[in-house]
């Protein structure tokens, strides 16, 4: 008779389990023992095999083409071929409508007989009732790791493992040095004003080697890297901030906060690829359509002179040297006004208070809608909760965003501002017009070739 022998084995770290080989090796023996001829050993390593298991397992796959009429499939255990009764059935018919037979746990089963059918239908429902055991026992550890703060995953960028010298475990991470100056340095710099263009540029220039895996910095990975909850010592389980971590955090949890702020603000426009070097290319509206599709001007070259063009419709064009020199000016006299000096560029901790308070809005909130979940308050009492509530949440996420957006504009605002803008870097002076002005380009009113002021809508913001 000719024998299959499949062995397949998940993450074993207790090592109390049978690796591929040893299960190879015992499988062997039975075979030897029958007299039964073996043709193939089909391996499926570090695999799970229950319906939670995202893993292909090529070698099961297999077994659909492998096994022939007259053969025996020899496993070590049942759960070595499923832990999942769907599995199961499906392996239970293709033995019985092909007559192969199934050996596992010194016994060989024909799974044409009721009886045979029963028993290995049993062993079915006990693999998969220890793989929900197992499951549940690894999410509740999970859980609880998570609450205690302790670390979990892969060795984040800026920090380096201590290892217990006897059993080789990691027992804690730390700042590795160099790379977490690099993490603090890119998150004081994002605070300062600084693009993350400016600073990929400078990691860039300086050979500044860029974390493993990556071959070179880019502007959406200093994003990433410096908004990860980690490296504030927050322990996230599930995506979402479960606590304090056990760690040593690179940045407070404040300047997170106000980095937060800065990076997911979305009135800023993020450019991927070549830096920007055009002062509204991204930023200046289409008046036309822009409301309604969001579309902002591209730099278009039209008869040997350089123009701003709606990019979703083509609906406006206009030249762009007149239309920078007007936009540049009434920023500047913006920032001159003595009335914006001390309104803009919050310092200190102003973006956390608001995003504090507002944070104590939303779990009020919260509180209401799990409140009416379970009936311990009516729809309408939420639904006026949700009234009162979202708007002031939302009021508060503006002014914490704005006051933790705009430390350029606070730097260049004052009397100096025009000689503080020429001096400015193109990044620095676009963070300037998207924060204190929404520019839209209206149609040209009547034929007029020359530049119109009223043919472009300046909206300060407030």
């Amino acid at each position: 008779m000719r024998a299959i022998i499949y062995c397949r084995v998940s993450s074993d770290p207790t090592g109390r389990g049978r690796s591929v080989s040893e299960q190879e090796a015992e499988c062997r023996a039975v075979c030897e023992r029958e007299g039964w001829e073996i043709s193939e050993v089909l391996t499926d390593n570090d695999i799970g095999a229950s319906r939670f298991s995202g893993k292909d397992r090529p070698a099961w796959r297999r077994l659909h083409d492998t096994l022939g009429a007259g053969d025996v499939l020899v496993t070590w255990v049942a759960s070595r071929a499923q832990r999942d009764l769907e599995a199961y059935v499906q392996l239970r018919n293709l033995c019985a409508d092909r007559g192969v037979l199934w050996s596992y746990s010194g016994r060989t089963y024909d799974l044409n007989r009721g009886d045979d059918r029963f028993t290995t239908g049993l062993d079915a429902l006990l693999s998969e009732r220890e793989a929900e055991n197992i499951r549940e026992h690894v999410l509740r550890a999970a859980r609880a790791s998570a609450l205690a703060g302790r670390p979990h995953g892969k060795i984040p960028y800026g920090y380096r493992a201590v290892r217990d010298p006897e059993t080789g475990r990691i027992v804690e991470r730390i700042p590795d040095g160099a790379g977490s100056l690099i993490v603090q340095e890119a998150a004081r710099r994002i605070l300062a004003g600084e693009t993350l263009h400016a600073i990929t540029r400078d990691f860039r220039e300086r050979g500044t080697p860029p974390p493993p895996g990556a071959q070179t910095w880019r502007p959406q990975m200093i994003k990433r890297m410096v908004l990860r909850p980690t490296y504030a010592g927050i322990r996230v389980h599930q995506g979402a901030p479960v606590g304090k971590g056990k760690w040593e955090p690179l940045i407070t949890p404040e300047d997170q906060e106000k980095l937060t702020a800065i990076l997911t603000d979305p009135t800023r426009v993020t450019h991927r690829g070549v830096a920007p070097r055009h002062l509204l290319t991204g930023i200046a509206l289409c008046g036309v359509c822009g409301e309604q599709s969001g579309s902002t001007m591209r730099r278009i070259n039209r008869k040997g002179h350089e123009a701003y063009h709606c990019n979703e419709n083509g609906c406006v064009t206009r030249k762009m040297k007149p239309l920078d020199e007007y936009v540049t000016a009434a920023v500047i006299g913006r920032l001159e006004e003595p009335s914006l000096i001390g309104t803009i560029g919050a310092t200190g901790t102003e973006a956390a208070d608001l995003y504090a308070q507002a944070r104590v809005l939303q779990a009020r909130l919260d509180s209401f809608i799990k409140d009416g979940i379970e009936g311990l308050v009516s729809s309408a009492v939420v639904g006026q909760a949700e009234k009162t509530l979202v708007p002031q949440i939302e009021e508060l996420e503006v002014r914490a965003r704005r006051a933790a957006s705009s430390p350029i504009v606070g730097e260049m605002a004052g009397p100096q501002a025009e000689a503080r803008w020429y001096e400015a870097s193109i990044e620095h002076r676009r963070e300037v017009v998207r924060t204190l002005v929404k520019v839209e380009i209206l149609p040209v009113r009547g034929t007029r070739r020359v530049f119109n002021p009223e043919d472009v809508r300046l909206t300060w913001q407030k």
